[in-house]
């Protein structure tokens, strides 16, 4: 067995970069570590790579080929789509003043807030196995939920398989 320490990044196949680039870099703050294409030597030919610290990207974009279906064809979301795959990203700031300041930040560029604000537990949304961890959640221009968290349970001196 090898044990990991962290997502690295997600990735995903988007109709259009420009429109990915300018929502994560205006209502994420995330930065432009490279964009590339077309005819790059990556999945589609072209991408654009981005990030919210000093690590070379958490989110990559790769240009879908023209017409290609999105995932969320029926609701427009991935969290009301219900389909296998994926659900949800979330995004961790350190304390509950940097997310409320993410949360009006979200709300000032005309994002609408689509679950949330909550806490996640018996002391918020009722759910006993809850996590403890202040959420909101809203989707970008694709339709992927994206989660927006702080001060979730952390488990100190428990070792993990």
């Amino acid at each position: 067995m090898f044990k990991t320490i962290k997502i690295g990044h997600m990735g995903f196949w988007t109709q259009d970069l420009d429109r990915m680039e300018e929502f994560y870099t205006r209502v994420m703050g995330f930065s432009v570590t490279s964009r590339s294409g077309p005819g790059a030597k990556v999945p589609g030919g072209s991408s654009l790579f981005l990030r919210c610290d000093r690590t070379h990207h958490e989110v990559v974009f790769f240009q879908a080929p023209e017409g290609a279906p999105s995932l969320y064809s029926e609701t427009g979301n991935s969290l009301e789509e219900r389909k296998v795959g994926f659900q949800h990203v979330a995004f961790e700031v350190p304390d509950r003043g940097e997310w409320l300041k993410a949360l009006k930040h979200v709300k000032s560029c005309g994002v609408e807030i689509k679950y949330g604000p909550l806490v996640h537990g018996p002391e918020g949304d009722g759910f006993e196995e809850g996590s403890g961890n202040r959420a909101f959640y809203f989707t970008d221009p694709d339709g992927s939920y994206i989660e927006i968290y702080c001060d979730i349970t952390v488990f100190d001196n428990e070792e993990t398989n």
